[in-house]
């Protein structure tokens, strides 16, 4: 379920390129519409977030994370698809517990929607756009599922390599991009590890 590009990142792209060519955008039908699944959208992450929330809440978890100012901030798609290493050791970390940890991430996410929000918003009553709307709305929903809280609080799923925290927040279309890590220093350790063993038995 988690990770790399899926094929449904895809929808929200072609259900926009569908809406530029063929559908009215100033027919006032097609402007409700937009507007009603919109706001029947962001009504859904809402509910989204109030129920990741008292799950958080509810669920103590004591076991304890170091985190930085950097991993509490969205990642740069960029540094990812030009392979960019952002990790700095020097950086002064904090302590928390999963529990502070995962509430700090949702309040960060649900800022963000809601600054999302607020700009297709405004986008919208100052041009009349629509495209941004359906397409924000199919985004966020195709991308939930792949959120480290939905999987975790939601899903059950247990702590593994790419749920474990501080979470590395993933862009698809920026994992795709990026250039993939060789495994070249592990099979040179091996190599000369297997030579050291030859000459030993020589």
């Amino acid at each position: 379920m988690a990770g790399g590009f899926k094929i449904a990142m895809v929808l929200p792209i072609l259900v926009g390129l569908y809406m530029k060519n063929t559908v009215d955008t100033e027919n006032e039908e097609n402007i409700l519409y937009a507007r009603t699944f919109f706001v029947i959208g962001k009504i859904i992450e809402l509910i989204l977030y109030a129920t990741l929330y008292y799950r958080i809440s509810s669920q103590k978890r004591e076991k304890t994370v170091e985190v930085s100012e950097k991993d509490m901030q969205p990642p740069n798609p960029l540094a990812s698809m030009l392979g960019i290493d952002e990790d700095d050791d020097s950086v002064e970390k904090e302590k928390l517990t999963h529990t502070e940890y995962d509430k700090r991430v949702l309040a960060g996410e649900f800022k963000q929607t809601l600054l999302q929000t607020c700009i297709i918003s405004m986008i919208h009553a100052r041009w009349g756009v629509l495209i941004p709307m359906v397409v924000s709305v199919l985004m966020a929903l195709v991308n939930k599922p792949d959120n480290a809280l939905v999987r975790i609080y939601l899903f059950g799923e247990k702590e593994s390599a790419d749920l474990k925290r501080p979470f590395k927040s993933k862009s698809g279309f920026a994992d795709m991009m990026a250039p993939k890590k060789t495994k070249k220093k592990k099979d040179k350790g091996k190599g000369s590890k297997k030579a050291r063993g030859n000459k030993k038995k020589n």
